[in-house]
Parts: C-alpha cells; structure tokens; sequence
C-alpha cells in the first residue's frame, strides 16, 4: 500500500504541473510524512533565482522566486536521487537601454532607449543525482523548462507599459544545472533542513528571434530543502546526532 501511495505521489509531481500546481502541492504537504522512510522521502523546495542572459547588451541581473517539491531517493549511504518538478521558477532581467518591438509603428516610437524589465517564468524539471561527504552534498542535473508566461515592462517619461512578449520567447529552456548542499540535520526538531547554492547553465538561446548570438538562460540560485519523515524518523536522527 506505501509503494502505491509513493508512485501514486510521485506520478502527481511529474504529470500534472500543468494541470494543477497548488494541488500536487497540497498532496505532497497532506502525505508527505505518510510514505517517508529511511530511504526516501519528499521535501519542499523554495529559494530565490539571481538570473541574467548572456550576450544581451545593457542588462543587469535580478532577483526572481522559484517554488517547488522533490522526491528523494537514498541509492546508498553516499549517493542520492532527487527527482524535482519546480511549479513556479521565475528569471528576471533588466534592461538599462530597450527599444519596444510590439509592431505597432506609433507605440513602438514612444518607447525608444528607454528601462525595462523582462521577467520569464517557468516551471523546472531537474533530477540532480547527489554525492554525499559528511554533512556536504554535491549534485548534478540536466534541467528542462517549460515556458507559462514572458512578459516585458518599459516605461518612459510618460509612464510604463506592460508587453506580452511570449511570442517571442522559445516554450522550451534546457541546460545543466550543479548544486553545492550543506545538511543542518537537527534543524526543525530532527526533521532536517538543506541550504544548497545552485547554479544553471541553459544551452539553448531563449528568444526566437535572437538579439545577439547565444542569448542563454543562467542563474544563480540560494535554495532551502525541508524534508517531510515522520516523527520517529525526526527523533533518530536527534538521538544519532547526540552520539556523535
């Protein structure tokens, strides 16, 4: 019955971030103590994207949330599997010198050389494949990204306007992503905690129609991990903490 409820799970994370993000959340949050065990269970995954586009003039980066919840899957006493599906992982970018290319002749003389900012979501799905020494982790991933929104706000003298630019954006973002984790293993109650610095590297250019050659997605991430195991499990890991 536990296996069930674990693929049962698990199918909710990869198959339905379209569909439904709050729900597969909910569902990870209302069962995630209830398939935990010593070699696996799900964590809730949140931090913040320092994101930039490489060879994309006059750009600064900016700070972006992501939101998501991972499976993690104890291979050996080193080595982890973390199957991740972020719901909501935003890239922001800032623009110290844009020009509007909406089309429409009139609105785009109006916004010439002017600030803007673009920001892009996604939803991220990555399996980092960790290493584990001590309290450090060491993890790998391809990452593939699914665009749900692309929007561009300029602004002149007169005031901002707000673009739909998804149109114009690729629906699909992939590249490699290296995570550096460090385990705060008493943190809430003995349930664990994971402060991770990840950072990702896209390999495909973002924009249809590309500004300069290689426009590619990257970012710098400071991420939280808050594994859900159960009270007993919790309470080992204090006592083993204690005879160490």
């Amino acid at each position: 019955m536990k296996n069930l409820s674990l693929f049962a799970l698990l199918s909710t994370l990869f198959f339905t971030p379209m569909q439904g993000n709050a729900q597969a959340a909910l569902i990870a949050l209302t069962f995630g103590d209830k398939v935990a065990s010593e070699d696996f269970n799900l964590s809730m995954e949140f931090g913040a994207n320092y994101s930039g586009v490489s060879n994309f003039q006059n750009n600064q980066r900016a700070i972006e949330t992501n939101f998501g919840m991972a499976g993690n899957i104890r291979l050996s006493d080193q080595f982890y599997l973390s199957p991740t599906v972020f719901f909501s992982s935003g890239r922001k970018l800032k623009l110290s010198n844009y020009s509007l290319t909406s089309g429409n002749n009139s609105l785009d003389q109006e916004f010439i050389d002017q600030k803007a900012e673009i920001r892009l979501d996604y939803i991220d799905v990555n399996i980092p494949l960790f290493y584990q020494i001590s309290k450090f982790r060491f993890g790998i991933a391809p990452q593939v990204s699914f665009l749900t929104g692309a929007d561009l706000k300029i602004e002149n003298d007169f005031g901002a306007f707000d673009y739909d630019m998804k149109h114009e954006v690729n629906n699909l973002d992939y590249g490699l992503l290296s995570i550096l984790s460090y385990e705060l293993g008493t943190a809430r109650k003995g349930k664990g905690l994971f402060l991770q610095l990840r950072y990702y590297q896209g390999f495909a250019d973002i924009f249809k129609a590309p500004v300069s050659p290689n426009n590619l997605n990257n970012y710098v991430s400071f991420h939280l991990s808050l594994p859900f195991i159960t009270e007993e499990l919790a309470k080992k890991n204090l006592q083993s903490s204690k005879k160490n």
